[in-house]
């Protein structure tokens, strides 16, 4: 997706942004230094409540909030994809939501180890059946338009892109945060506000596809998950045992497919 380096600062020609400020600096290069202003993402701090009961803390840019929290319970195991919950509510610094659940099976929640350690996960995380397909011109396809829908990124180069995309390569979601599992829970949140099927979709993501990655997608339920970065061991062994497609160093006009090989049409 390029060098990620900041741009210098736009100044009055956009409106202001809920990513990043404007803040000076010195650059220094081989031919000078200069004091110049360039664009900063930003980063803040959410406390996550259910039914009153400190879940986690988000460092998470200050956008799609609503998004972030029911992405966030689903990706991590705590409700299933289409489970319905009560008003989610946002104040400065905290997101408070209701669940239909007792406080002794929350609490267990609370504690268990969350995803990206292999152990854990295949004990937990549901199994994929979905039977959609996706051409391998599909899935190139979604994977370059991340660099188109990296807004926040261009400006600052400390965003994360996620997508979400029909089988046809299609983005029909996309959200950017300052960190990569935020961007994901963001987007898979959208996408079910929306009422999106995400058992015929395909999750693309920037960055390394790790097992906390993986596992995420595993619970949102998609069929594929694709990056244009590498994979670790971990996430193979678990995207094999749970059935997902894993699809990592997509670059055109090449991808590698380390499980759920089935669904790729070449």
């Amino acid at each position: 997706m390029g060098t990620g380096r900041p741009l210098k600062a736009s100044g009055d020609e956009e409106s202001p942004s809920p990513f990043h400020v404007s803040m000076k600096c010195l650059r220094i290069t081989e031919s000078e230094n200069q004091y110049i202003d360039v664009d900063v993402i930003i980063e803040e701090r959410f406390d996550l409540f259910v039914n009153g009961i400190h879940i986690t803390t988000f460092f998470a840019s200050p956008v799609e909030l609503e998004e972030l929290a029911l992405g966030f319970l689903v990706c991590e195991g705590f409700i299933q994809p289409y489970s319905r919950i009560g008003p989610i509510t946002i104040t400065p610094d905290s997101i408070s939501c209701t669940l239909d659940i007792d406080a002794d099976e929350l609490a267990a929640l609370t504690h268990q180890q969350r995803c990206g350690t292999t152990d854990y996960c295949k004990d937990t995380v549901r199994r994929i059946s979905s039977d959609v397909r996706f051409s391998k011109e599909a899935v190139i396809m979604a994977v370059e338009q991340l660099k188109e829908k990296g807004k926040a990124w261009h400006r600052t180069g400390g965003a994360h892109t996620s997508m979400v995309c029909n089988d046809q390569g299609e983005v029909l979601f996309s959200c950017e945060d300052v960190g990569r599992a935020c961007s994901v829970d963001k987007v898979v949140g959208k996408a079910l506000l929306n009422g999106t099927d995400l058992s015929q979709c395909a999750l693309v993501t920037t960055g390394r596809l790790a097992s906390t990655m993986v596992s995420k997608a595993i619970n949102a339920g998609f069929p594929l998950v694709a990056s244009k970065g590498a994979t670790v061991r971990e996430a193979v062994e678990l995207a094999r045992e749970t059935g997902i497609t894993l699809v990592a160093f997509v670059r055109r006009p090449d991808l590698y497919v380390y499980s759920g090989e089935q669904r790729i049409n070449v």
